[in-house]
């Protein structure tokens, strides 16, 4: 709890000095959302809040995004198929600063960002003809599944196009890059594109 409340006076503190400077009484907020794929083309969604703050033709997004997603990849190994499936949901805090951007004009923009994220990760992968891989299925063949949660961080890569209504499209490459694996078996990195 300590930890958190420290995490959220550190990002109004970010917030107020960022205002200052820049000359702006209070940020604009704003809401997002969109669709993409991960690396294997599964399905990905992703949505979140911001707090933009204006500076002379750039600004800065501080903000809360979720990504989320179901991978599903079936293979082939001697006459054995496996299915895998991972289920993914990442909660994470990210700072985006946009290079050409300002609000309510018509342009083009870049961005890079970088943030904090929590990861949690659920792993299946399943046979109906291989009794190797661990707990036994009904009517044959065998599964193995790990669960886990951790930390990592998040480098996003974008270009978009504002509008005069204050709506913008954006074409986002985050990569999300763990500190300790989820389930502790081996490195993960997530791509998402949105």
């Amino acid at each position: 709890m300590q930890k958190s409340t420290c995490y959220s006076a550190v990002i109004i503190l970010m917030l107020l000095i960022a205002g200052a400077v820049s000359g702006q009484t209070l940020p604009k907020i704003g809401i997002r959302g969109g669709v993409g794929t991960d690396i294997n083309l599964g399905l990905a969604y992703g949505f979140g809040g911001n707090f933009l703050i204006n500076f002379p033709n750039n600004s800065l997004e501080l903000g809360v995004v979720l990504f989320g997603g179901s991978f599903d990849e079936t293979s082939e190994e001697g006459i054995h198929t496996y299915e895998e499936t991972t289920d993914l949901f990442v909660f994470g805090v990210l700072a985006n600063y946009l290079i050409g951007y300002t609000p309510r004009q018509s342009g083009l923009f870049f961005g890079t960002g970088i943030g904090l994220a929590s990861i949690s990760m659920e792993w299946e992968e399943r046979s109906d003809t291989d009794t190797s891989l661990g707990t036994p299925l009904p009517g044959g063949g065998s599964l193995q599944a790990e669960d886990g949660a951790g930390g990592g961080m998040v480098f996003n890569l974008g270009i978009g196009g504002s509008f005069s209504s204050g709506l913008d499209l954006r074409a986002e490459l985050p990569i999300i890059v763990t500190f300790a694996p989820a389930g502790g078996k081996h490195p993960a990195n997530y791509t998402f594109s949105e």
